[in-house]
């Protein structure tokens, strides 16, 4: 049976994020015997996360910078492209508002809140990997002027230790992909190698049914 083992480091109160003990597993070996290769992921505890995998960030100015989480990056493995709204386009809290491409295949990832975008990082045009460096800080996707659902859109999120604790559960969902063979070792990557089957269960068990994509300002 193939597992992720994965351990979610923190850094210091500096870095932002926890440090956390190894999440205990069934088995750390991979095939023949040898130990199941380490992902390490972080989990800030400032930003609010959306089951989804995109997070958002509460900025100073009263905006709201989105992102996609660690997890979801290290599945796709090497991106391709990286769709994003437009300057001026409202996007709509559950409804896909971006797109990262992993060789042939596309995820929408849903916008945790809703707003109207007011800013891209045109970075990742250029360098769609960039979404992966560092996702968190210079990996950011869009940000938003909120609507005014913005409390009651972010009392659906989780944010904090029920961040950590459910970035766990997602993990062992994510487990039994690998345990019932839909995705296969080395974890980075393994979206990319499960084709189109393994994205539309991946798309279903995980990120739920997709929506519409983000709608232009009128």
């Amino acid at each position: 049976m193939t597992l992720i083992f994965i351990a979610m480091l923190l850094a210091a109160i500096a870095l932002d994020v926890w440090v956390i003990r190894p999440i205990e597993r069934r088995s750390s070996t991979g095939a023949g015997g040898r130990p199941a290769p380490a992902v390490e992921l972080v989990v800030p505890r400032t930003l609010f996360f959306h089951p989804g995998h995109s997070w958002a960030r509460l900025d100073g100015d009263g905006t709201v910078t989105v992102g996609v989480d660690d997890l979801l990056l290290t599945l796709v493995g090497g991106l391709t492209a990286v769709g994003l709204p437009g300057v001026g386009d409202r996007v709509t809290a559950g409804r896909p508002a971006l797109s990262i491409r992993g060789g042939d295949q596309e995820l929408a990832v849903p916008s945790p809140i809703s707003g109207r975008v007011v800013a891209v990082n045109s970075e990742l045009g250029r360098d769609a990997a960039r979404l992966r460096w560092r996702p968190y800080k210079e990996g950011w996707a869009y940000r938003v002027v909120p609507g005014d659902r913005l409390a009651a859109e972010l009392a659906g999120l989780v944010i904090g230790r029920d961040a950590e604790r459910w970035m766990a559960r997602e993990i062992r969902r994510v487990d039994r992909l690998f345990a019932s063979g839909v995705l296969e070792a080395p974890v980075a990557g393994s979206l990319q190698r499960a084709g189109s089957a393994g994205w539309a269960a991946f798309t279903r068990e995980i990120l739920g049914a997709a929506g519409p994509a983000a709608e232009a300002a009128p």
